[in-house]
């Protein structure tokens, strides 16, 4: 299968799956791989390829209700509340972020400012057995996780106004925080030094619309407090900075056709 003959067969299954949604019985059963197969006229095993490969990317989820079939996964609802800068970043990072955790060993992830929370909008998660549990949709704190904090200090979102300690590392005093925001912006990364969850330490880094351009979003990693020791945080954030700054350039390419 090709790629484009792939890609016009997962848009199929998203618009099987989005039918499926809008029908409160169906809904209840979910599309199961049989019906995928016989919709698209291909063997069960490609059906359940491609609805595993959705899967993956957050597209789609395994019914809930504990049935076989698939829902719509939180991925379609992140595309669906991006502006234009924030698609081109979800668009692009899936790549870079499959080079970061080939290159750090860590889960991976992206996110963008979406009021109150950071919204992660991928994740790559690693092969190794003991890693942080990840998922594409899922919105985070601002002031206690790397994305978070990664956020505020590039001027992407807001100091909440509360900021309740979810560990007891988390910062919540508002004027404390403003300070490590300045000091994330000297330093270029942000660091969740088990400030959100016991035992997990997280780095972000921005990315940018092209070289000197404005931030967009964010980068990075995430990782078991055991193996992201403080000893290699400082490895680890310039991989993730070596990163950010490549698919800034991506970002900031021209894709404008040429005149004339």
């Amino acid at each position: 299968m090709n790629s484009v003959g792939a890609l016009e067969r997962g848009l199929k299954i998203l618009d099987l799956l989005i039918e499926v949604e809008s029908d409160p019985i169906r809904r209840e059963q979910g599309l199961s791989v049989q019906q995928v197969a016989l919709e698209l006229d291909i063997h069960k095993s490609t059906a359940s390829r491609l609805i595993q490969t959705l899967v993956s990317r957050g597209y789609a989820i395994a019914n809930p209700a504990g049935r076989r079939g698939f829902r719509l996964g939180p991925a379609v609802e992140v595309s669906s509340g991006l502006n234009m800068q924030q698609r081109r970043l979800t668009d692009l990072a899936h790549p870079f972020l499959v080079r970061l955790v080939e290159e750090t060993g860590e889960c991976a992830h992206a996110a963008v400012a979406s009021g109150a929370t950071a919204l992660v909008i991928d994740d790559v998660e690693t092969g190794q057995p003991l890693r942080v549990v990840s998922g594409t949709g899922r919105r985070v704190p601002l002031h206690c996780t790397s994305a978070g904090k990664c956020l505020l200090a590039f001027g992407l979102a807001s100091i909440p106004s509360e900021l309740p300690a979810r560990t007891g590392r988390t910062i919540t005093n508002p004027e404390i925080l403003q300070l490590h925001l300045t000091e994330i912006v000297q330093r270029g990364y942000a660091l969740d030094d088990e400030e959100n969850h016991s035992g997990v330490r997280c780095i972000s880094v921005p990315v940018y619309n092209g070289a000197g351009g404005a931030p967009v979003g964010c980068i990075g990693i995430d990782g078991p407090s055991v193996r992201m020791i403080e000893t290699e945080i400082e490895n680890q954030a310039h991989r993730v900075i070596e990163v950010a700054q490549e698919l800034s350039a991506k970002l900031g390419e021209d894709h404008l056709l040429p005149v004339g």
